[in-house]
């Protein structure tokens, strides 16, 4: 596609279709019936990861299809696993965990080989990995020929809007500048975050690749959200309050989760997303093992699951989450594909990964900045 913003993340080294491939022997009839072996049975995993991805009406079908239950642990954010898995007898305490990919692939595996906080993934208990979307192969995490992070679900961060108030067709809708507009002053929120909403104004003022902006690009990011933040009328910060705000009609737009435009949507309101011209914030979650989990047997068959089809439509349909399994968007016909917003593919969308910059200190300070003025 004419200007499309390459992706600036490569294929793991390492990593091969014959390593995808591999291993249906050790599920034998299992890997045909979609079922875990019966060793995988019995102690349920003790996981973290985000709530939204396990809900209670996929739970079921998750935990059949693995042959073992799951005990979610609390979730609160990608530091606070990090925090976790990092903190003495970390690696001992939980059995899988699921996380934002850029946020954890490196401090999980650590500066060099031996340094790991998590075990090996062995590939050959997991054959559904085999159909992991192309554009999320470069998120699967190796080292040295070994696999230590697989991505499962993905998704996007863009401008949720209520299309009654804003008009689709109007390109100042289809960009991150609708978060800007003088024109919709007091009916904006943004997000408490200084790297979404970062990455966001830099996209919108032209910046290619924000998240390796230079401190002079990132002058002028701050002195831009520092000027358009009169138009805002708050910022969010949890996932309830964001709903509300819509769903009250306090605000007309907001930096929003996919999540949001479903539940906005099940209230029956014309509210959806928008595809940014400039680029759509894409990102996935990859699953790893604790390099002591007490129950890896039982992790790699609940990763095997989540990356099952029937797992990934269920999923897609409660949540609007999809999981990183090709399978998923056929599985729907093409008007149910538009409206899920899996078609970003066929839509022939700008994507960026929301990649985290190198000198975080100095965005988290660029932000209080913002807060502050």
């Amino acid at each position: 596609m004419e200007g499309h913003v390459e992706i600036s993340r490569k294929l793991p080294q390492g990593l091969s279709r014959r390593d995808l491939l591999a291993g249906t022997s050790a599920l034998g009839a299992a890997a045909a019936t979609g079922f875990a072996p019966a060793s995988a049975q019995g102690k349920p995993v003790t996981a973290i990861m985000p709530g939204v991805f396990i809900p209670d009406s996929v739970r079921p079908l998750i935990e059949g299809k693995a042959g073992v239950k799951v005990e979610n642990a609390p979730y609160v954010s990608p530091t606070d696993t990090l925090a976790k898995l990092l903190a003495p007898g970390g690696t001992s305490r939980y059995d899988l965990m699921i996380s934002v990919t850029p946020f954890v692939r490196n401090p999980i595996i650590g500066a060099k080989a031996g340094d790991e906080k998590v075990a090996p993934i062995d590939l050959s208990l997991i054959p559904n990995a085999s159909k992991i979307m192309d554009l999320f192969k470069p998120d699967i995490v190796t080292r040295d020929g070994k696999t230590y992070m697989v991505p499962i679900v993905w998704g996007y961060d863009s401008v949720i809007y209520n299309a009654d108030k804003l008009p689709p067709d109007d390109p100042g809708t289809q960009s991150w500048g609708a978060l800007f507009e003088d024109k919709y002053a007091g009916r904006i929120a943004w997000r408490d975050d200084a790297h979404g909403m970062i990455l966001g104004a830099g996209l919108f003022l032209g910046n290619k690749d924000p998240a390796a902006m230079s401190a002079s690009d990132l002058k002028d990011v701050t002195s831009f959200l520092t000027k358009k933040k009169k138009n805002v009328r708050t910022m969010w910060s949890t996932f309830g309050s964001a709903v509300s705000l819509m769903s009250s009609g306090e605000v007309w737009a907001m930096y929003g989760w996919i999540p949001m435009r479903a539940a906005l949507q099940k209230q029956g309101m014309n509210v959806t997303n928008n595809w940014p011209k400039e680029s759509l914030l894409i990102w996935s979650q990859g699953a790893f093992i604790p390099k002591d989990s007490p129950n890896a047997k039982g992790s790699h068959a609940i990763i095997n699951a989540f990356l099952d089809a029937g797992v990934g439509k269920s999923l897609a349909s409660e949540t609007n989450y999809p999981t990183t399994s090709s399978e998923i968007s056929g599985s729907f016909s093409t008007d149910e594909r538009k409206k899920l917003g899996l078609d970003i593919v066929e839509r022939g969308v700008k994507v960026y990964p929301l990649q985290f910059p190198n000198a975080m200190d100095q965005w988290l300070e660029a932000w209080n900045t913002v807060k502050s003025a």
